[in-house]
């Protein structure tokens, strides 16, 4: 039982120091890359990329960026100050919310599966397109819901008049 043990706390912390070694110089290169030009050329071809596939707008661009390569843990404050910031309204959020909850963390996460023996295309070209399609399909299936509740949804209740009736 002791070798057993000793062998367990051995593995996890091998393995809680090459995380450290991997997240910590990545949070202190963000902290010092963000505001800088690079950065915003950086931003600026995601919001590109990312609003052409999922709809979502340059101002939603950022805080996607830094979840897609960093994760949620980091990318959380950057998401909440951005969306207050640039007053993203609910579709930009629920679209980034959709496709950082399978996607976050792909550089970070790669690092650490690619240093365990994992194959680099599964764990960023298939589970990239994955979420993307994902993140289409349920942006389609929201909006034409909020659509089809509109149409049916009276403007005020005291009106009892629906949307687009004089």
């Amino acid at each position: 039982m002791g070798d057993l043990l000793r062998e367990f706390l051995s593995g996890s912390v091998d393995l809680l120091l090459t995380v450290f070694v991997i997240v910590v110089p990545i949070m202190v290169v963000l902290e010092l890359f963000e505001g800088t030009r690079p950065y915003r050329r950086a931003v600026r071809w995601f919001s590109r990329l990312v609003g052409r596939w999922l709809g979502l707008r340059e101002e939603a661009a950022a805080p996607t960026l830094v979840g897609f390569l960093f994760g949620l843990a980091y990318a959380g404050g950057v998401i909440v100050r951005d969306t207050e910031r640039h007053d993203l309204g609910r579709r930009q959020v629920f679209l980034m919310s959709v496709f950082l909850s399978m996607v976050h963390a792909i550089f970070e996460d790669s690092l650490i599966f690619i240093a365990l023996g994992a194959s680099i295309f599964w764990i960023v070209v298939y589970r990239t397109l994955f979420a993307a399609l994902v993140t289409l399909t349920l942006g389609a299936v929201a909006t034409a819901l909020v659509r089809r509740h509109r149409k049916r949804a009276p403007i005020s209740p005291r009106a009892g008049r629906r949307r687009g009736e004089r």
